[in-house]
C-alpha cells in the first residue's frame, strides 16, 4: 500500500511527546513490511540544518488569499520524509508554542498545512490511504472531503484519523471560519471535532482510552461525536521500537543487561545515583520522566513525595519539563531533600534511556493516558510501573498483587491513594524475591509494534471499502 502519514512531529527531527515516536514506530514497521510510507510534517526553524533533496512550489488558497510553500525531501532510517516549508508560519524556534503560550496564529498554521499537503498530494502518484495524527491533521478530513473528491488522485482516498491526546483539540473562536474556509461548531472551529465528523475511520492508541473518550469528562467536551461515530472508532494499542528501548542493546547505557543477568542494571543505578549526586546506597529509586504537567498527575504527585521523602528512606529522580509553577514546586523539593530527591528540569533523550534503566520502580499517576509509552519502557528494563490504572496504563500494567503482576497501580485520582501506592512500593522493595518474580514478569512482557501494525492494515482496508461503497 502507498501510505501518507500527515502529522506534527516525527522522531529523529521533531519531537515534544509519545506522537513523534508512535509516528516513527509504525512507520517504520510498514515499511518494513514492504509497504510504501511516506510522512509530511512542517519544516519548523529547528529542521534548517538538516540535509534535504528536491524543491516542488506549491501553492494555496485560504479566505481568498494565496500562500506559497516549498516542499522538501529527506530520511529517517529508510523512512521519506517530506518538509512543508513556509517561514512565516514555521521558521520558529518551537513547533506549537512560545514556551509558555500556544501561538496565536495556530488555526492559520496548521489548516495551511492542511491544505498544502492536500494540494502537493495531487502532483503525486496517487496514495492508498491519508493517514492524519492528531488535530495538526483535523482540517484535511474536511478539506479533502469539501475540496479534493474531484481530483482523480484524492477522488477514492480514505482519511484514517488517529487521535493520541483528545485533550488537545485547537478550538478556536468563530472568526477563524471564513478565513480558514472551516465549518463551525458550537460558535467555534474546532479541529478535532472537524475530524471525528469528516474522517472515514477513527482510532485511538489504546482500547482503553477509547472507551473512556465515549463518555465525560474524558471527552473533553465531544463525547456526543465519538458516541456518533463509535462504529467506526476503534482503539489500537501502541507499540514500543524495541530497537530502540532494549536494555541489552542500549548505547545510552554505561552497561547493558537483561533478565537473564541483571548486574547491568545496578551499575545503571549507581552511575545515575552519582550524577545527581545522590548516596550511592541500596535505597529503592523512584523515577519518572514525563511532561510536568497537570494530566501527568503532578497535582497528586508533589504532595504524595512530599510526604513520603520526609518520612521513608527512598529516593526520588525526576527528569522533565512543562508547566512552570510544577517546575517550580519540584526544585523546591531537591532544595528542601538534597540527599533524597533530584528535578532536571529539560529533556535529554540517553539521561531518559539512563533513567529507565536506574530505577526499581517509574512513577506514572497520571490523570489520564491515551496509551503512554513510558510504561512500556520500564517494564522492559525491569523498572516496575506505578501507574494510575487508566486508559493505555490499564491495558498494558497488571497490578500487584495479581499472580501475573507487572506492576503497582491505584484507581482513585487522589493523593491518597498515590501514597497507598507508593507504600505498597517501599513494602515490595524490601521483599526482593517477590520484586524479582514481578520484575521477571515486567521484563517478559512484550508490546511491539508487529501487532499493532496488522491492525492499522486491517484499518486502512476497511477505509478504502468505506470510500468505495459511497
Amino acid at each position: 500500500m502507498r501510505i501518507l502519514f500527515i502529522c506534527s512531529e516525527y522522531e529523529g527531527l521533531i519531537k515534544t511527546g509519545g506522537l513523534a515516536d508512535a509516528c516513527r514506530g509504525l512507520a517504520s514497521n510498514l515499511v518494513a513490511a514492504g509497504h510504501q510510507v511516506s510522512v509530511i510534517i512542517p519544516r519548523y526553524g529547528s529542521l534548517y540544518n538538516v540535509q534535504t533533496r528536491g524543491e516542488q512550489s506549491v501553492f494555496v488558497e485560504l479566505g481568498g488569499q494565496t500562500f506559497g510553500c516549498a516542499v522538501r525531501q529527506t530520511d529517517v532510517a529508510g523512512v521519506t520524509v517530506y518538509l512543508v516549508e513556509h517561514h512565516d508560519f514555521y521558521g520558529r524556534a518551537r513547533p506549537y508554542d512560545d514556551g509558555e503560550h500556544g501561538y496565536p496564529d495556530n488555526p492559520l498554521r496548521f489548516a495551511f498545512f492542511c491544505k498544502a499537503v492536500l494540494a502537493w498530494c495531487t502532483t503525486q502518484p496517487a496514495f492508498d490511504v491519508l493517514h492524519g495524527h492528531d488535530w495538526q491533521s483535523g482540517p484535511a478530513a474536511y478539506y479533502l472531503a469539501a475540496n479534493y473528491r474531484q481530483h482523480p488522485n484524492l477522488a477514492a482516498t480514505p482519511f484514517v484519523f488517529t487521535i493520541h491526546n483528545g485533550a488537545y483539540q485547537q478550538q478556536s473562536a468563530a472568526h477563524w471560519a471564513a478565513q480558514l474556509d472551516l465549518p463551525m461548531h458550537n460558535n467555534s472551529v474546532n479541529f478535532l471535532q472537524i475530524a471525528l465528523q469528516y474522517a472515514t475511520k477513527i482510532n485511538t492508541v489504546s482500547q482503553g482510552y477509547r472507551d473512556e473518550l465515549l463518555t465525560e469528562p474524558a471527552a473533553n467536551g465531544l463525547a456526543a461525536w465519538y458516541q456518533q461515530r463509535r462504529h467506526d472508532f476503534s482503539g489500537i494499542l501502541n507499540g514500543c521500537d524495541y530497537q530502540l528501548w532494549d536494555p541489552a542493546t542500549d548505547k545510552a547505557l554505561p552497561a547493558n543487561y537483561d533478565a537473564a543477568n541483571l548486574a547491568g542494571k545496578a551499575q545503571c543505578k549507581k552511575r545515575l545515583q552519582q550524577d545527581c549526586q545522590l548516596a550511592v546506597a541500596e535505597l529503592p529509586l523512584l523515577v519518572a520522566v514525563s511532561r510536568v504537567t497537570g494530566q501527568k498527575g503532578y497535582d497528586i504527585l508533589i504532595p504524595a513525595l512530599t510526604h513520603m521523602l520526609a518520612n521513608y528512606s527512598m529516593q526520588v529522580v525526576i527528569v522533565g519539563s512543562g508547566e512552570a509553577h510544577y517546575c517550580q514546586q519540584l526544585h523546591q523539593l531537591t532544595v528542601r531533600f538534597p540527599n533524597k530527591f533530584r528535578f532536571i528540569e529539560g529533556f535529554n533523550e540517553p539521561l531518559a534511556h539512563l533513567v529507565e534503566a536506574a530505577g526499581d520502580f517509574f512513577l506514572m499517576p497520571s490523570l489520564f493516558e491515551p496509551c503512554g509509552l513510558n510504561q512500556l519502557y520500564s517494564l522492559r528494563y525491569g523498572n516496575l510501573p506505578l501507574v494510575r490504572l487508566t486508559g493505555g496504563l490499564k491495558d498494558t500494567v497488571v497490578p500487584w498483587p495479581d499472580e501475573q503482576a507487572t506492576g503497582i497501580g491505584f484507581v482513585a485520582p487522589t493523593t491518597e491513594a498515590l501514597l497507598q501506592a507508593l507504600r505498597q512500593a517501599l513494602a515490595l522493595y524490601q521483599d526482593k524475591q517477590r520484586y524479582n518474580a514481578i520484575q521477571q514478569n515486567a521484563m517478559a512482557q512484550s508490546f511491539g509494534w508487529r501487532e499493532a501494525m496488522v491492525q492499522y492494515l486491517a484499518l486502512y482496508q476497511q477505509a478504502k471499502q468505506a470510500v468505495q461503497a459511497n
